[in-house]
């Protein structure tokens, strides 16, 4: 009898919930029926007006939602509107013909994708920039004898054309005329700046760009120079695109400053931001954040973090201003002209610096100028994945990872700060020069001054 009450309850448990199991699928049947799903009722243009809001990661993550939108992201229709991620760096190489010039290669990070800029620029009319191919054997006797590559910013390419001597001539000293190209190499659109102003021969430049669709299609190019390597900067140049003029600006930051040579600047708030040294310099203490804005009216410095010498990188990631540093005692560690005693000195004066490989600060208030260590890489730990040693070269504009540069090998690699993975990108060319600047893709049709070319 028991066993019966049993089998009869079971069996009522059983069918009741097939009963509640079916009335919800008939529900949900009758509501897919009565009414179309959300998205449904977006057209592609609000969705492509929405996906233009939001980080590029976040854009990049939207194409497995499903063959639609993955189409929809991908149409180069909407490439225009839409934020893209980090496409790779720019870097350059000593010539093997003149060590005195450059060749330029681009380092793609865009995983199964072709690479988005040919550094050849090979849009530029070959009569009037005819050495822009990246392998410079000799100057042509054309117009234009050399087009190095500066800078990057947001999408744009800052280069210096050098023009051919008129006439033959004997000295190699001699300085040649030049001008600044702006260019889009994403819709191969450029434009000529007038004349910069002159620098004294044997003089040293730093020249940046800022740009910032979000605000303005006009561009500014930052000119510092000085007389020699001791000087200090004074003031800086600055090229608008909206007024077509240079126009002088002297510094009014107390402090003496220099710049370092070679490395990105970073544009934030409507300030470039530029790593450099004070005067006298002290190793341990005086690496600041130079910050102007675009108008040259408003300076300031910012400390960066501290911690004896080191190689630093800044960079914009997640909106905040980042800085990375790589111990001297690791980029040395390669060098076959540093003895071994010297690198034991170097780690019995600090034993944490020499067992870190990177460490990376966030500002993640930037009025109140604090660094918050974000994270750090452990020269153990590295090695505990590869013997190859390697230095931070950037930092990832949009998630925790930061690209590392091999110091013996030419090898770029990157280490997610956050999975603490390692991954192996590519193989770099060898001989490399000082400069590595990333490119982010722009498909916007214009920029001021560009129009008509």
């Amino acid at each position: 009898m028991e066993e019966k009450i049993s089998r009869k309850k079971k069996m009522a448990r059983t069918t009741n919930v097939q009963a509640e199991a079916a009335v919800p699928a008939a529900v949900v049947a009758v509501a897919e029926a009565a009414v179309p799903p959300a998205a449904g009722l977006l057209t592609d243009d609000i969705i492509v007006e929405i996906l233009s809001r939001l980080p590029a990661r976040s854009v990049h993550r939207f194409k497995c939602v499903s063959p639609s939108w993955r189409d929809l992201i991908a149409d180069p229709a909407h490439r225009k509107k839409l934020p893209h991620a980090l496409a790779g760096f720019l870097y350059n190489t000593y010539n093997r013909g003149n060590p005195r010039l450059h060749d330029f290669h681009f380092a793609n990070v865009s995983a199964g994708a072709a690479p988005p800029v040919d550094p050849s620029l090979p849009f530029l009319p070959p009569d009037e920039y005819p050495s822009v191919d990246p392998c410079l054997l000799f100057l042509p006797p054309d117009e234009y004898a050399y087009v190095p590559q500066l800078d990057t910013c947001n999408g744009l390419l800052l280069c210096l054309a050098y023009m051919a001597p008129s006439s033959p001539s004997v000295d190699e000293d001699e300085q040649l005329d030049s001008h600044y190209v702006v260019c889009n190499p994403a819709t191969e659109r450029w434009v000529d700046l007038p004349p910069h102003p002159k620098v004294p021969l044997g003089g040293h430049i730093t020249a940046r760009l800022a740009f910032d669709p979000a605000a303005s299609s006009h561009f500014h190019v930052f000119q510092f120079a000085k007389a020699n390597e001791e000087d200090c900067i004074t003031g800086v140049d600055i090229y608008s695109s909206r007024t077509r003029a240079w126009n002088r600006r002297e510094s009014r930051l107390i402090e003496k400053f220099s710049l370092y040579f070679g490395l990105a600047g970073v544009l934030f708030r409507g300030m470039l931001h530029l790593l450099g040294w004070l005067h006298p310099m002290n190793h341990n203490e005086d690496a600041v954040l130079v910050a102007v804005d675009v108008e040259g009216q408003v300076w300031k410095t910012i400390r960066v973090p501290s911690g004896g010498l080191s190689f630093g990188k800044i960079g914009l990631s997640q909106g905040c201003l980042h800085y990375a540093t790589t111990p001297f005692a690791v980029v040395d560690r390669d060098n076959n002209n540093i003895k071994k005693k010297k690198k034991k000195q170097k780690e019995e004066e600090d034993t944490s610096l020499a067992t870190k490989i990177a460490s990376v600060w966030c500002m993640k208030d930037y009025d109140s100028k604090e660094w918050v260590l974000k994270h750090t890489i452990s020269d153990y730990e590295l090695q505990s994945i590869t013997t190859v040693n390697y230095k931070v070269a950037a930092i990832h504009p949009d998630c925790d990872t930061i690209f590392l540069d091999s110091c013996d090998v030419d090898t770029l690699a990157s280490f997610d700060m956050q999975r603490r993975k390692f991954h192996h990108i590519l193989q770099l060319e060898k001989n490399r020069a000082w400069q590595f600047v990333p490119y982010v893709p722009l498909f916007s049709d214009s920029f001021a001054g560009a129009d008509g070319q």
